[in-house]
């Protein structure tokens, strides 16, 4: 897989054992407040936990499959034997029968067997990728229905869920990919923003839809497409995450010239002004996240400019809206002072010179004002 998953797969990953840890935390609480437990008893529970083996995780793959059934307390149990062991997961996935109990009790009509089958399924998902692919053919179609659930913890689930899946399985990403996930992240990634961040699942889905981005943008089909360009521009360029944004529609959207070519009015208004909102708003390259905003805002414009009614859209923006002109703005750019993003802004100063040659307003000493140092285009 690309080597750029592997920032995306650790947050997710991290975040999951935190949860388990949380999780664990409450139940310990829950047990003592409710005084069903000793301490003694406690401490013996909360061990049993930290120390469940594969003979464990058969046991209660044989006893579920056995009763037809799983209680929250077997999916508790089993969630931590996932995310305690690799082996765990693989055991679980040889016994045949297993799984399909866990999705039977996610289907099922109690909201906590429901979250408890999410959460399995989630840790379940940190599995290879046999595992992933055997978790997007029996769960994903009911995964992408529960992205619509007002519980917000199911959701939260479900997107951890994919983007495991997504990470580690070809086919099990394309599987997925059918049923329509792309619409169902991109509802929940343009949302309003939230104020609590515990009840906000957009950077969540603004990963899912980074991974596919990097990775599966050509197994996209038509309706995808078609959806994408109708609602790429949906998105407040100053609501959180901002910084996925352009990264997923460059991916996904400047594959083929001909596409790009053929962009709505609307849109090319749209991507110009979120271009330049980002760089206005970036003072420095600080950390990845400013880096994503910078880099793909120029890799935009660049390709943007290369269209003439697009270009003149630009210094319209620049002028109108920013208060520069195209010398300050380039200038802008190379203070940045980034060798990366430096190469970046010369070739997007390269497609406008092209632009430029038959413009009878050039400024011929455009390029004697740009302020560049040679030590910008070296490590």
């Amino acid at each position: 897989m690309d080597e750029n998953l592997l920032v995306p797969t650790e947050i997710f990953r991290e975040r999951i054992r935190v949860y388990a840890n949380g999780q664990r935390e409450h139940q310990r609480e829950h047990s003592r407040d409710s005084l069903r437990f000793g301490l003694g008893e406690i401490k013996e529970r909360v061990q049993f936990l930290d120390n469940l083996n594969e003979k464990d995780v058969l046991g209660l793959a044989k006893r579920i499959k056995r009763r037809k059934r799983a209680t929250p307390e077997d999916m508790y149990r089993l969630s931590h034997a996932f995310l305690q062991d690799l082996e765990n997961i693989k055991v679980f996935n040889k016994t045949p029968g297993a799984l399909q109990i866990i999705i039977k009790e996610l289907t099922g009509k109690s909201s906590e067997c429901q979250i408890s089958a999410a959460e399995c399924l989630c840790n379940f998902s940190l599995g290879d990728a046999p595992v992933c692919e055997k978790i997007a053919s029996l769960a994903g179609s009911y995964l992408v229905t529960y992205l619509h659930s007002s519980e917000i913890q199911l959701v939260r689930l479900c997107l951890w869920t994919f983007a495991n899946i997504l990470a580690t399985s070809s086919k099990g990403a394309q599987t997925c990919l059918q049923m329509q996930l792309i619409p169902q992240l991109w509802k929940l990634y343009i949302g309003d923003e939230i104020a609590d961040p515990s009840m906000d699942c957009k950077e969540d889905s603004a990963i899912c839809l980074q991974i596919i981005a990097l990775n599966y943008a050509a197994d996209l089909n038509e309706k995808d497409m078609e959806f994408l360009l109708q609602h790429a521009n949906e998105k407040n360029p100053t609501c959180l995450p901002n910084e996925y944004h352009l990264q997923i529609i460059f991916q996904l959207l400047f594959t083929q010239e001909e596409t790009v070519a053929n962009f709505p009015e609307n849109l090319i208004t749209y991507l110009i002004s979120y271009s330049l909102s980002n760089i206005n708003n970036t003072a420095e390259l600080s950390g990845v996240k400013e880096n994503l905003m910078v880099l793909y805002a120029i890799r935009i414009l660049g390709n943007i400019v290369c269209i003439p009614s697009s270009y003149a859209k630009l210094l319209q923006e620049l002028s109108s809206v920013w208060q520069i002109n195209l010398t300050g703005f380039l200038n802008k750019l190379f203070n940045y002072k980034s060798p990366p993003i430096s190469l970046e802004i010369l070739w997007f100063l390269k497609n406008i010179l092209r632009q430029e040659e038959n413009n009878a307003t050039f400024d011929i000493n455009l390029l004697e004002k740009l302020q560049i140092k040679r030590e910008w285009f070296s490590n």
